[in-house]
């Protein structure tokens, strides 16, 4: 045996005698939390049982949970183990097809008592777990008595067990009597109060970008009025070099073997960059200008760029490609498709921000090495830095151009690390006194808002530890989101849940006290992928993916027609209802499952909308069926209808379009899914009425987290100054900020409240010097409100505004340093119907089933006179009330300059941009604009918008306002026979003058 095998032979008997000889010194020792429920107490941790059947679980979303083990003595830790979720043994047939980590803790950290504070174990803290058991190891081993577990997620949690290995420290004394600070946590719903003061001293700034990851940028969609609407100032777009630049249109030469013949082809080149030998540019430039769908970012490119820098929004374009070797042939290919793509970027749509390979780390993304990414970033950073100045210098404009990076999935503190010590070397191995990379960019998900009370901070130590002149960065969030999408996918919340956008709304207030330069939230639009064929839930607008299903407009040839079952109450699949109090719940005990509807003649159908599980909306049913097929009935038995069988569905809808269509009288639909199976609703359509087949991506409508980002893109955004903002109270729910707009001579005071109850502030102000009596206007986000305004009043001589928070809302506040006294402006008013005359009846509703019940509100104001450039801010007030008294009746609020129309003679075939056939307003981006959502309640009360920027930058001697209420998704039907009603003669602006 050789020396080295015979070390390793002892080295592993060593280990295993070591590992023998440990004891759980953990178990049914002391337990402390925060929070527990009466079926998982803190008991739990320590039983030495590791089942879901004997675990502690937390009492309520409130973070940080906390747990301490008190060990009673002093012991050396060589390992901990944490136990925490479901064990795949354990988890029901319903609990098996979520994404792995699903049932975990997310983010937590292990700490020891030092004997004078909690200290972190080394190298014990994770987040966006995925594991049922993580462990940590510690060499040299750690002395203590007492352990503890901090986690920040916002949501339940709960651990199967915590195990602590190690043996008694010899010499130590008997440590002092069991003590802990922990207290169970009482949740309250009684209302809070606080003071709020702003100080005159400037805290910090406020971030450079607020911003989105693209979605769909189609022409002839709608899509840049509500990225217009959405006030972020940067997009990233996503820009495959594949798509773009394939490698056939640049120079790949097998024999180019230095860097010195690498540096004469690339002076070569930047000779000149539009005509030379290497860069076929005749073969690049027609693909710009075409519908690019090989990403989940449908666009065609130069439209997307041309549009962003018409709206003055700039982009972070995010290309792509793994392909990086350690040879000067590949170098100089990927240089060359690098520069080319930013050269045209930069030309077409000055756009000066670049990243290179989307989470290169990621096991799907990339995956590539740390060392291989450096390589690239050597060649990619100069390739777009070169083709920046060379815009520049021929076209005589003035981008600075940044390189973004690493754009990294997750915590990565090596990848972190090894690119700050890399950032001053060049592809030529030389050490330069410049940065590489201007911009540190990662990805983060599954955290809630305390989860970033520091984060941005770490990452600024980890950079400047590591930096080779010990520099900052600027650090920015390229993706964020609250969950990812295969987390939210399989829960109740929704972009529009208050549990999620207050959290949202926290994420951006924490990332922006920490001096965070950008984020770019995750994303636009719910646009379908392969693994998400009808859209991600986690997009914070509604879009069509290309059809526009309406789908109340097509005949249900399945209604009331007699349904067979394997048993249950069939009847309720074809009632047309589709709530959860009218569904069909199967026989668990039956292995497959069936519902057979008898159509009573043969029937040509060409498309069927099923829905299963919860009635939550468009994708959210963890109870959904995961996989079934519709039948159709044939001479010879069932066949399968083609098009509507489903694998791993991940919708509580699916409307599915037949691959051919068939003719029967009984259709079956059929699950071998374990356990007791929901479906609400079977509606079938007949070939041919279905969805127009011209394409369509146009928004639909917005989600509460969308008109969350608005406001705070419109209160912080361009790096603001910030100022000094405090609470008399301690409270991690709790959010303040102040920022001054100088340009708009305006402040924004940030309000964010995640808890149950009513918060009653008093805001102190009187620092800033803001005149007496300027408007105070709060736009809120929160159960009942999505985004519109109020008028808070006139400014008190005090310089004191009292503000209720109800429970989980999100609020900005826009206060003018000084305005003129409000001049209000009547408008001229007129309701439509569908096939009607003009109305003095002002209302809104929407019925696709039966058109003739849609009805429309036009208001038109004459704004020759009110010198509309020097105005300090501009409302739209409309009074009024929903017909029935329930939840609120939302619609959109679109403007319409110069639009020409009579009130006495105004209908639904003449009025501006109305479509002839549904409730829907055309050319939105082109000739009308959106201006916001209004959300009726049951009670007469004042709806108000913040139309300040859309009247001054759209609006010239007219201005029409458009109410309606459109189809915002598939099945929307929630507000039927329900309508808006406006009070006559209520509507009006008011301007106030500077």
């Amino acid at each position: 045996m050789n020396a080295k095998l015979l070390f390793f032979s002892y080295s592993l008997l060593a280990g295993l005698q070591a590992t023998a000889q440990q004891q759980n010194v953990a178990l049914h020792k002391p337990v402390a939390v925060t929070s527990q429920t009466a079926a998982g107490p803190a008991a739990n941790i320590v039983d030495g049982k590791i089942s879901r059947h004997a675990r502690w679980e937390a009492a309520n979303g409130k973070a940080p949970h906390m747990i301490e083990i008190d060990l009673q003595k002093y012991y050396n830790i060589n390992e901990l183990r944490v136990h925490t979720g479901i064990a795949d043994a354990e988890k029901q047939p319903d609990e098996t097809t979520q994404a792995a980590g699903f049932w975990s803790m997310k983010n937590f950290k292990m700490q020891y008592w030092d004997d004078a504070n909690w200290s972190d174990f080394p190298k014990s803290e994770v987040h966006e777990n995925r594991l049922t058991t993580v462990v940590f190891r510690y060499n040299p081993t750690v002395t203590t008595y007492k352990i503890r577990l901090v986690c920040d997620d916002g949501e339940p949690v709960n651990i199967m067990e915590i195990e602590a290995f190690g043996a008694a420290a010899p010499n130590m004394p008997e440590p002092p009597a069991a003590t802990s600070s922990l207290q169970v946590q009482e949740v309250s719903t009684a209302p809070r109060q606080a003071n709020i003061t702003v100080g005159n001293k400037v805290s910090g700034a406020t971030m450079q970008y607020v911003g989105y990851n693209q979605g769909y940028y189609m022409p002839g969609s709608n899509v840049s009025a509500w990225v217009e609407y959405s006030q972020v100032n940067s997009f990233r777009v996503w820009a495959s070099l594949n798509a773009f630049v394939p490698e056939a249109s640049v120079q790949v030469d097998k024999t180019l073997s230095s860097v010195a013949e690498f540096d004469k082809r690339r002076a070569e080149l930047r000779a000149n960059p539009e005509h030379n030998r290497f860069i076929q540019w005749k073969q690049l430039l027609p693909l710009y200008d075409l519908p690019d769908s090989s990403s989940t970012n449908a666009m065609v490119f130069n439209y997307a760029l041309t549009e962003l820098k018409r709206l003055n929004i700039d982009v972070i374009l995010q290309m792509g490609s793994t392909d990086f070797q350690d040879n000067w042939e590949n170098k100089w290919k990927q240089w060359q498709r690098y520069y080319a793509l930013a050269y045209h970027a930069a030309r077409k749509g000055n756009v000066a921000m670049f990243a290179m390979q989307n989470e290169p780390n990621h096991r799907n993304s990339g995956p590539m090495q740390l060392d291989q990414w450096i390589m690239g970033m050597q060649v990619v950073s100069d390739a777009i830095h070169a083709a920046v100045e060379d815009v520049n210098k021929k076209y005589g404009t003035r981008l600075v151009p940044k390189f973004v990076g690493p754009v990294t999935a997750g915590q990565n503190t090596d990848w972190w690390a090894g690119v700050a010590r890399a950032i001053r070397t060049d592809y030529h191995g030389r050490q330069i006194n410049k940065d590489l990379l201007e911009v540190f960019s990662t990805h983060s998900y599954n955290s809630p808002a305390v989860g970033y009370a520091s984060r941005i901070n770490n990452i600024r130590s980890i950079i400047q530890e590591n930096h080779p002149a010990g520099n900052p960065l600027p650090i920015a969030y390229t993706e964020i989101g609250r969950w990812m999408n295969a987390y939210l996918i399989d829960k109740e919340e929704t972009m529009d849940s208050p549990s999620l956008f207050t959290e949202w709304a926290g994420i951006y207030t924490n990332n922006m006290k920490n001096g965070g330069y950008g984020m770019w939230a995750f994303k636009f639009a719910n646009t379908a992928s392969g693994p998400y064929p009808r859209g991600i839930k986690s997009g914070h607008h509604f879009i069509w993916q290309g059809r526009r299903i309406v789908e109340d407009a097509y005949r249900n040839l399945a209604l009331n027609k007699p349904v067979r079952s394997s048993g249950g109450n069939a009847a309720a699949v074809t009632d047309g209802n589709k709530s959860n109090r009218s569904a069909w719940v199967s026989d668990s005990a039956t292995a497959e499952k069936w519902l057979e509807i008898d159509l009573g003649a043969p029937q040509t159908l060409g498309s069927a909308v099923i829905y299963t599980g919860s009635d939550g909306g468009v994708y959210t049913a963890p109870d959904r069926i995961r996989n079934f097929k519709l039948q159709y009935a044939a001479a010879d038995g069932w066949k399968d209808i083609a098009g509507a069988v489903e694998q791993n569905n991940k919708y509580a809808q699916v409307y599915s379009t037949f691959k051919q269509p068939v003719t029967s009288s009984k259709v079956r639909f059929i699950s071998a899914d374990k356990g007791s199976l929901t479906v609400r609703e079977i509606k079938l359509f007949a070939a041919g009425d279905g969805p127009s087949a011209q394409p369509n991506y146009s928004v639909s409508g917005i989600q509460r987290t969308g008109e969350v980002v608005r406001l705070f893109a419109k209160g912080f955004r361009g790096s603001r100054p910030l100022y000094e903002t405090t609470a008399s109270v301690d409270d991690s729910g709790l959010d303040a900020c102040t920022a001054y707009d100088e340009k708009t001579g305006n402040y924004y005071i940030w309000l964010v409240q995640r808890g149950p109850f009513e918060y009653r502030l008093r805001l102190d102000v009187s620092a800033l010097g803001i005149a007496a009596a300027v408007p105070v206007i709060a736009e809120t986000v929160n159960a009942e409100k999505y985004g519109e305004a109020s008028l808070l009043g006139p400014l008190a001589a005090n310089k004191k505004i009292d503000v209720v928070l109800p429970p989980q809302t999100v609020m900005l506040l826009t206060i003018p340093k000084q305005a003129r006294a409000a001049r209000p402006l009547k408008a001229t008013a007129a309701g439509i119907g569908m096939g009607a005359g003009p109305s003095q009846q002002l209302q809104v509703q929407l019925d696709a089933a039966t058109p003739a019940n849609n009805r429309v509100t036009y208001l038109r104001f004459n704004l020759a006179g009110q010198n509309i450039p020097q105005a300090s801010r501009i409302l739209l007030r409309v009074n009024g009330r929903n017909s029935d008294g329930g939840r609120p009746f939302r619609l959109h609020v679109y403007g319409i300059p110069n639009a020409r129309w009579s009130a006495a003679s105004l209908n639904w075939q003449n009025a501006p941009l109305l479509d002839g056939k549904e409730a829907l307003i055309k050319e939105v981006g082109r000739k009308a604009f959106v201006a916001g959502e209004l959300a009726f309640s049951g009670t007469d009360a004042s709806h108000w918008l913040d139309v300040t920027e859309l009247v001054k930058k759209h609006a010239a001697s007219d201005l029409t306002f458009v109410l309606v209420r459109e189809t915002r998704q598939l099945g929307d039907d929630e507000d039927k026979g329900r309508r808006a009603i406006i009070t006559p003669g209520s509507a009006e602006l008011l301007i106030w003058g500077r």
